[in-house]
């Protein structure tokens, strides 16, 4: 599907120009493709998260559709991947158009631009969530009034782990919770599961919770399988769990392993690792409305067609602080500090 950037000068938004994006973006990658032989294939894919709606330079532009906030650029020649890299929209085409406006009208201030003809659903693989039949919302504000009554449930004491015995040092000690990965679980999650590079995959991760020894406000949880989602709903872009995915993971840890907690959920991202790209702000709203417990972390798989790098995030405040990582199937040593993510080719 071809893609255009439509330009946009004054308050009134009077359209003034309109250019296909990859012949745009050519010139920004020059010095990529100029280091290989042949004729460069721009591949371009945009999630459908959003993203920053102003771009802060000379002049400022409004982006109108900052809901595709983010935009994964690979490029391919003589049949191969030589670049690929995650952008927000704004920091790629911005300077582009900034420079552009500049020639069109020096003075003006107010400028604004859109991706038209950005791809929906159906534009792409995609697997629909289950429907739901029938929901009841209650009013727990209300629930004197109910037929029934609803408290919270007491919390179980937690068990104190310390982690100086399973090889991690105290310079990890600033995460809000460490995340070890028990017998076999690093090997499922980077090389066994079988997952999709159409669509995103998810699931459960299983195991036990301690509050940390030598910091009991903080948190540490043992992994120790890995729960593919069933009935889950799954695009290009996004991961969805349902009611149904909660039900038969309760199912399972109820009849075969009562004694495990739900420590945490994955899922994948079709796209490198990047510093400055990890959990989407949908991620992180799933992740906060349904996974509450501090110490329940949300592990991130970016998947290309050759490697998998892991991360895990926990809740910090306002937002979510990566979490260390110890494979407690490496030979344990005490001077070895935990990892901030995990890869395999």
């Amino acid at each position: 599907m071809a893609l255009d950037i439509e330009l946009f000068q004054g308050e009134s938004r009077q359209l003034v120009r309109t250019e296909p994006l990859i012949p745009l973006l050519r010139p920004v990658f020059a010095e990529e493709t100029a280091r290989h032989q042949g004729r460069p294939r721009f591949v371009l894919m945009l999630r459908n998260d959003p993203g920053p709606d102003i771009y802060e330079g000379d002049p400022h532009l409004t982006n109108l559709r900052a809901d595709f906030g983010y935009i994964h650029v690979a490029i391919h020649m003589e049949g191969r991947v030589v670049y690929q890299k995650p952008y927000s929209v704004n920091s790629l085409v911005g300077p582009v158009l900034a420079r552009m406006a500049r020639q069109i009208a020096p003075e003006e201030r107010h400028w604004a631009f859109r991706i038209a003809g950005l791809p929906t659903h159906e534009d792409g693989a995609e697997r629909l969530p289950p429907v739901v039949d029938g929901t009841d919302d209650i009013d727990v504000s209300r629930s004197a009034r109910l037929s029934f009554g609803i408290r919270p449930a007491a919390e179980p004491q937690m068990p104190l782990l310390d982690l100086a015995a399973y090889g991690v040092r105290s310079a990890d000690s600033d995460a809000p919770v460490t995340v070890l990965l028990g017998a076999g679980v690093q090997r499922r999650l980077m090389v066994e599961l079988d997952l999709s590079s159409e669509v995103e995959e998810g699931g459960f991760l299983v195991g036990r919770a301690f509050r940390r020894a030598d910091a009991p406000e903080r948190h540490a949880v043992i992994v120790d399988e890995v729960l593919p989602a069933e009935h889950s709903g799954a695009s290009l872009m996004h991961f969805t769990f349902t009611g149904d995915s909660f039900r038969a993971m309760s199912r399972t840890l109820g009849e075969h392993r009562p004694e495990r907690q739900l420590v945490g959920w994955y899922h994948t991202h079709l796209f490198p690792t990047e510093r400055t790209i990890g959990l989407s702000r949908t991620d992180i709203e799933l992740h906060r409305d349904t996974f509450r417990r501090p110490w329940q972390v949300a592990a991130l798989i970016n998947l290309t067609a050759d490697r998998r790098v892991l991360s895990c995030y926990a809740a910090a405040g306002e937002w979510m602080a990566p979490c260390p990582i110890r494979n407690l199937d490496d030979d344990t040593d005490s001077h070895r500090s935990a990892h901030p993510s995990l890869g395999h080719h």
